[in-house]
């Protein structure tokens, strides 16, 4: 029997998982965080463990895949330093929003600049990073978030857009359209951006600066950042999530995956 290790227990890597090991594959699920669901949590989350579970899936929840070499998956977790046989790596480790660097916005380094993925579970928990945050952003994570920072007791909202037809301020959000941040100033903590629009430019003051923009695949496990003859890659970069997108990277995954067994 093949052995298969899958990162990452978002709703994309149980899918997955569960589809593999129904076809008769050696499954094991790596997730760095102590529960599954990913670093977003679906409300699914623990009905589709069950599922994979119920397939044969095993899980190492609060466990690293930190390096996937010569056919082993090299991973440190509450279990200490484990490693895992694979005759294929599936990485589900999830997406992100771009970061400033990717974003191409300057400025100096102080604190303040968060990703959205971040902001969201730091406000779940009641922190809320500031009084005057801006979010980039035009997807339902940056829209969400707009509304919690309201909710938890931000002044003001800043949103800034880069679509502009048919483009509706979100409710409570100070909203630029067609824009683009160019840099954030203040050290150590931001306390204001510059705001392209066109030819215009604009200083908004900011004492928090939230990426939510543009989605990208996570790569972060060593030898397997750039592919490889034996890794398959099982990402949704869709915005908001669904689970049918979910569903659908996963069986691509899932056949991708037996091809590379044969």
């Amino acid at each position: 029997m093949s052995d298969v290790v899958v990162a990452g227990a978002g709703r994309t890597g149980i899918l997955v998982s569960r589809m593999l090991a129904e076809r008769g594959i050696g499954v094991t699920l790596v997730e760095r965080l102590p529960a599954p669901g990913g670093q977003e949590p679906e409300t699914d989350a623990a009905q589709l463990a069950r599922a994979a579970s119920r397939a044969g899936v095993r899980m190492m929840l609060g466990t690293l895949a930190a390096e996937f070499r010569q056919g082993q998956v090299h991973t440190l977790g509450v279990e200490g330093a484990v490693t895992l046989s694979a005759d294929a790596l599936v990485v589900a480790t999830g997406s992100r929003p771009q970061t400033r660097a990717e974003l191409g916005i300057a400025g100096e380094r102080g604190a303040g600049v968060m990703p959205g993925s971040a902001t969201r579970h730091l406000l779940d928990s009641g922190v809320l990073l500031g009084r005057h945050p801006l979010v980039i952003g035009d997807g339902h994570l940056a829209e969400e978030l707009c509304s919690a920072l309201g909710s938890a007791g931000a002044i003001t909202v800043t949103s800034v857009r880069a679509g502009s037809d048919g483009v509706d301020p979100w409710p409570g959000t100070n909203t630029f359209t067609d824009a683009r941040v160019l840099s954030v100033h203040g050290f150590p903590r931001v306390n204001r951006a510059v705001v392209s629009q066109g030819d215009r430019l604009t200083h908004v003051h900011a004492d928090a600066v939230i990426l939510a923009a543009s989605r990208v695949a996570m790569r972060n496990i060593e030898g397997a950042v750039f592919g490889g003859p034996h890794v398959v890659e099982c990402f949704s970069l869709a915005e908001p999530k669904t689970f049918d997108n979910a569903e659908a990277a996963a069986m691509q995954a899932c056949e991708q995956t037996m091809l590379t067994l044969r």
